[in-house]
């Protein structure tokens, strides 16, 4: 991968990494060993142990023991799965002994919250999905997988690309991250283009409902999605750990293998993942095509995916640095795209004559990702942690079409992020930082329904935080700058015009909480926030046919006059949301519940409309898809989630859960392509070998519906896991038998650009194995 010399003017990783290695940790730090037991004594291994307020954590080994290095008077928080957490503060004593009580509720770290803080302490509502629960829920796409979090649906693009919505939102207004950073990939331009990060090598996955713009831009309005795992590792191991896991899926024929290793020595930590997934067209409940023919196969709906990664840290009581490199290729099928292929034509790769037979287009995905981060401990006085990290990402798509690229889309970012967290001022707790994103995107052929732009941000944030008793007060506010700019932009539909475009924005962003822990166990949280968003440079400059959706697009940069396009004068405006949330958690006891309410008002709301014309109304133009363009009107959205767990014994619970969004524009009609409510049940069982799951999910009716659109049936899926662990050779095993859709229904998503021709898979059943050493 070479970095051209516009990303090099940019970066801001040589200083940071020569002060890595050049300034040593000021504030005195001890170790301290100890041992994580259950209450019955027995060793709680892989037990995670968290050094407060910074990255670093470490695991227990097999007896439960640990050592880890933290300042005087800090605070450990100390976790593991199925068990209650605990928070030990430390001192003289270098030893320490913890029990950890079975049943309790973990609080989890999310990375995305920038101070480190835990799920149950933000005033923003968040889902971690982690551990085993997210084992229980990966799918092939990250929509599918997170599809069951309360205020979470997907936009379903068939099982190949399925992207997730919150609230209503997605697109450009959910940002998609891997720990912390810009997937980079092209997934927010258009529903068939798939996400790059894998849940199957994640640690955990974070989503953070609302709008998320402080840290991460100003395009997240409706929340963020964080993938972690532990490419560039943030801790040292007693023992190396081997993760193996492979399974097969009957509906789709899918075989999957997965590798995860992590191991240190002295202060070098490293780690590898990778993965090969290989999958036909899915089997779904017989339906009728829009062909007028009957199936029970979602034609094109196959993949074929891998990917290796590798990361090495140095770690030491000053600090760490770390660099992770990876490389991820995926062909897919695109449903509804069924013409035959024909002989290789050429082209730009030779590569493309293994699917040159397979029917429809298919999309061929490429994608080189170096990242790098670094930490300093108590650098100079008053500074706990100075941190930077980067990524830059080289992407490509091709959209394959009688065996040669017919359109080819291109994506060179950098992102990088140095932030400064403070030691208390006046009580005032927090971080301030710098966040740059750069971005070259190029697409070109048939179908390049957006032209080459360029699109330059940076921002100045703080989010701080101060505790008065049991309440706790977060403020946060955000400064951007983002310009776009497109060249060579062909006007109409065929020969035309060329312009040079350019928009530049600033973007403020503000935000206060509060955190009420009225008693032991239960809490208020009150989220007010003020975000503007840039429109990207799809939604100004996109301009052409969209094979994909079945439909061509048009962007705010112009106006139709006469069926001819030209370039418009209207003051493109940004998006202002204005949101509020109110949150009430139950987390102690056996009743354990949480209910969301968010109310969010949007000023210049950009959505793509329905015009009511076709490709044959534009001069000179032929075709008979639907002519769709961003239109800018005020819009409400609102609505509530609710998720309660109640546990019946330590091994059995019962949960239940409630998502809805209602969101219309100012003028009375509703948005398109807006989620029904969805309610579910489950019941869980955890025991010493075996845990099962069983869960009901219904989906309702769509009848809000947006002009030109139509409405969607309700449907109900079943789902069904069941695990066994055990012991062989010394190997930790566990072998797991899943059921998905058990009564076969027919399913189609509302929120999907090709619902009526991509219906949810059939009835499956997964087989894994999954061994750890």
């Amino acid at each position: 991968m070479n970095i051209s010399p516009t990303y090099k003017r940019y970066s801001v990783l040589a200083p940071l990494i020569s002060l890595t290695f050049s300034v040593s940790a000021q504030q005195h730090v001890q170790r301290y060993t100890g041992v994580v037991t259950n209450q019955q004594g027995q060793p709680l291994k892989n037990a995670r142990i968290h050094l407060y307020g910074r990255q670093q954590y470490v695991y227990a080994d097999e007896q439960g023991k640990f050592s880890i290095q933290a300042p005087a008077n800090a605070e450990l928080h100390i976790s593991a799965a199925g068990y209650g957490d605990s928070f030990v503060t430390v001192g003289d004593e270098s030893q320490l002994d913890i029990s950890l009580t079975a049943g309790g509720i973990e609080r989890i770290v999310v990375a995305a919250s920038g101070i480190h803080k835990y799920n149950l302490e933000m005033a923003t509502p968040v889902s971690v999905l982690a551990t085993e629960e997210l084992s229980r829920r990966t799918e092939p796409t990250l929509g599918e997988t997170l599809k069951y979090e309360p205020g979470v649906h997907a936009n379903y693009y068939g099982p190949v690309a399925s992207s997730p919505i919150i609230r209503g939102l997605d697109g450009p207004r959910v940002r998609v991250m891997n720990n912390g950073l810009s997937t980079g990939d092209v997934s927010r331009i258009s529903p068939d283009h798939a996400i790059t990060a894998d849940a199957l090598t994640a640690q955990q996955i974070e989503v953070l409902r609302g709008p998320a713009t402080l840290l991460y831009g100003s395009g997240a309005i409706g929340g963020v999605v964080n993938v972690v795992d532990n490419r560039i590792p943030r801790q040292l191991r007693a023992n190396s750990e081997t993760k193996l896991e492979t399974r097969y899926v009957d509906v789709s024929d899918e075989k999957t293998v997965a590798l995860n290793h992590e191991g240190s020595s002295n202060n070098i930590a490293w780690h590898v993942d990778g993965f090969n997934r290989d999958t036909a067209d899915y089997e779904v409940p017989r339906f009728t095509n829009d062909e007028g023919e009957s199936t029970n196969t979602l034609e094109n709906s196959w993949t074929q995916s891998k990917a290796l990664n590798a990361g090495v840290s140095l770690i030491g009581d000053a600090g760490l640095f770390g660099i992770s490199i990876g490389r991820l290729e995926s062909d897919y099928g695109i449903p509804g795209n069924n013409e035959e292929h024909g002989e290789d034509q050429g082209g730009e790769d030779t590569e493309l004559d293994e699917h040159a037979e397979e029917e429809g287009v298919f999309a061929k995905l490429k994608q080189n990702r170096l990242s790098m981060a670094g930490e300093l401990y108590t650098p100079f006085a008053g500074v706990e942690t100075l941190a930077f990290t980067a990524a830059y990402t080289d992407y490509q798509h091709q959209e394959i079409e009688d065996g040669a690229p017919g359109t080819t889309f291109k994506n060179k970012a950098l992102e990088s992020r140095i932030t400064l967290e403070h030691e208390a001022i006046a009580g005032w707790h927090g971080i301030v930082g710098y966040h740059l994103q750069h971005a070259d995107y190029q697409a070109f052929g048939e179908e390049a329904f957006t032209p080459d732009s360029d699109s330059l941000s940076h921002a100045l944030f703080a989010l701080e935080e101060k505790q008065f008793g049991n309440l706790t007060v977060q403020l946060g506010g955000r400064i951007e700058r983002t310009k776009h700019s497109a060249g060579a932009v062909e006007l109409g539909h065929e020969a035309g015009m060329v312009s040079d475009l350019s928009d530049t924005f600033a973007a403020l962003s503000a935000s206060a909480g509060l955190v009420w822990e009225f008693t032991p166990g239960f809490s208020w949280a009150l989220a007010v926030s003020h975000s503007e968003r840039a429109p990207s440079a799809a939604e100004l400059y996109s301009n052409g046919a969209h094979i994909a959706t079945s439909s061509y697009e048009l962007g705010l940069a112009y106006e139709l006059r006469d069926g001819e396009i030209e370039v418009s004068e209207r003051n493109v405006k940004k998006e202002t949301a204005n949101n509020v949330d109110v949150t009430f958690r139950s987390f102690q006891g056996d009743l354990t519940f949480t209910y969301n309410f968010f109310y969010n008002k949007v000023g210049d709301y950009l959505y793509l409309s329905n015009t009511g014309l076709t490709m044959e109304d534009l001069e000179a133009g032929d075709g008979s898809f639907p002519l769709y363009q961003y239109q800018q009107q005020d819009a409400t959205l609102y609505g509530m989630e609710f998720e309660a767990r109640y546990k019946l014994n330590n091994a059995q619970s019962l949960n239940v859960f409630f998502d809805a969004v209602r969101a219309k524009l100012d003028g009375g009609d509703y948005l398109p392509r807006i989620p029904p409510y969805k309610t579910g049940v489950g019941y869980q069982y955890n025991g010493l070998s075996w845990s099962a799951d069983i869960g009901v999910t219904h989906y309702a009716r769509q009848d809000k519906v947006a002009v030109n659109e139509s409405t969607t049936k309700g449907y109900t899926l079943v789902d069904a896991n069941i695990n066994y662990d055990f012991n062989l050779a010394k190997v930790d095993m566990t072998a797991f038998l899943r059921a998905t859709n058990l009564t076969n229904e027919l399913g189609f998503v509302h929120s999907s650009l090709i619902k009526e021709d991509a219906p949810l898979p059939g009835r499956a059943l997964t087989i894994g194995i999954r061994a750890m050493f």
